[in-house]
């Protein structure tokens, strides 16, 4: 909701990652400034999922795979949470699918228009997650071995979209850098059991969810992938970078609590669906027409009744409190601490305000920085049972609006229910004021 300009700089610079949901969201606040508007962002994406999964299927199999494909993707766990969940999650498997569907066209075509579609749609994968730096690799160096001892010019565009890949590969490092993962932390990313827990969570949530179905699903894309290798050996190839982030994590350490999730695997759901496809197609020239129908229809229809895979929503881990009785109101020269689902939920009435991020004291004053002072007031966000939201009139500079959030934090009164609040969200502002050279109030950030 801030400036466009200021949006890159916190994604890229100040957390490090991909930018483009945050580029899309900011455009659709232009049309409407809610949670309701970002949450349609998701649905439009999973929504368009379901057609460019069928075509992919088509691609590499027939209609009936492609029908197969739409229908395992269309009733996975993973769009079911995350396709009206206001993240990237959404847009990861959309453009994941693209990617995977605009791939085989050039794989099968071998044109210059081809290729540029496809390396355009890869260049989006590390645009939109981390981790979709993953299968744009694999295309790419699937694509070096298919082109070599070719002229170059009809792969200029696989190396201008491997270029521009290139700010958001250091955005990558920056998040990595935050989070502590590297060579030297403490322990690993996950252990070996951990990591298999979260590719067979991320299946599970693919197709099949659990049981009987889950097993039958995992069967035929096994199946499916295995008849790829022998098909089309370069589209499989990039199906089966799905299990290189659990190898990975295994070796890969941090010195921060890990942050594994199978939504970071959903980049694999789109491949997955369509070597479902592809076993189901495969059966045809084994079964009587009729019988290859039916089936085709039984596959279709267990996707739909599977149940839902252990995926969570992360709505519903933690009990949301009410929302104040007196909406929250916030101009453009106040301060919001921290970003909070409270003021996402009058998100029109605040959006000119800068909000705080619960973070680090050095990223609290990187945000800081786009204040202009004075500031006006500051809105202090406490999750009570119904909200409440201070308000502490200013005007303030920069280290006053944050010592009057320290105090106010410091001499609120709160059950002891709220202290893993309270310890969670001082010591940034502490760390922050310290760093100004102001004292933080006794108690507070401990």
């Amino acid at each position: 909701m801030r400036p466009l300009d200021e949006v890159l700089e916190t994604v890229l610079l100040d957390r490090g990652g991909a930018p483009l949901h945050f580029v899309l969201a900011h455009a659709v606040f232009w049309i409407e400034s809610s949670a309701e508007a970002l949450r349609w962002l998701s649905v439009a994406c999973a929504a368009a999922v379901v057609p460019v999964c069928f075509d992919l299927g088509r691609r590499l199999a027939g209609s009936g795979a492609g029908l197969v494909a739409a229908a395992a993707a269309a009733s996975s766990t993973a769009l079911a949470v995350y396709g009206t969940f206001g993240r990237m999650y959404a847009l990861l498997v959309l453009v994941a699918a693209l990617s995977a569907d605009l791939f085989v066209r050039a794989v099968h075509l071998r044109t210059p228009r081809a290729v540029a579609a496809a390396a355009a749609a890869a260049w989006l994968l590390p645009a939109v997650h981390p981790y979709g730096a993953i299968p744009a690799f694999a295309e790419l160096i699937v694509a070096l071995i298919l082109w070599r001892r070719r002229s170059f010019r009809p792969a200029v565009p696989v190396a201008l979209a491997a270029l521009a890949t290139v700010p958001f590969l250091l955005a990558n490092f920056r998040l990595a850098d935050r989070a502590a993962v590297g060579s030297g932390g403490s322990r690993a990313l996950a252990s070996p059991s951990e990591a298999w827990d979260e590719l067979v969570a991320a299946l599970s949530a693919f197709a099949g969810g659990n049981g009987i179905p889950l097993a039958a699903f995992v069967g035929l894309a096994v199946l499916g992938l295995a008849i790829l290798v022998r098909r089309e050996p370069a589209v499989a190839a990039v199906a089966l970078t799905l299990i290189l982030p659990p190898i990975l994590f295994v070796f890969v350490r941090t010195g921060a609590a890990p942050d594994l999730s199978p939504r970071h695997l959903f980049y694999g759901l789109p491949l997955w669906a369509a070597a479902i496809g592809v076993a189901t197609a495969w059966l045809r020239t084994r079964l009587p027409e009729r019988s290859w129908q039916l089936l085709v229809a039984g596959v279709v229809v267990l996707a739909v009744l599977s149940p839902a895979s252990a995926l969570r929503d992360p709505r519903e881990q933690f009990p949301q409190p009410a929302a104040p009785e007196r909406g929250v109101r916030a101009g453009d020269s106040d301060l919001l601490i921290p970003y909070s689902t409270v003021f996402l939920m009058g998100l029109g009435a605040v959006n000119q305000a800068l909000a705080l991020p619960h973070a680090p004291g050095e990223e609290i004053l990187s945000s800081l920085e786009d204040a202009s002072e004075p500031i006006g007031a500051v809105h202090l966000a406490i999750p009570t049972d119904r909200w409440t939201v201070l308000r502490l009139e200013g005007p303030f500079d920069r280290a006053g609006a944050l010592e009057a959030a320290a105090e106010a934090l410091a001499g609120t009164e709160h059950p002891r229910s709220l202290d893993p609040w309270f310890s969670w969200i001082e010591p940034g502002i502490c760390d922050a004021l310290n760093e100004l050279r102001r004292p933080c109030p006794e108690g507070a950030g401990s």
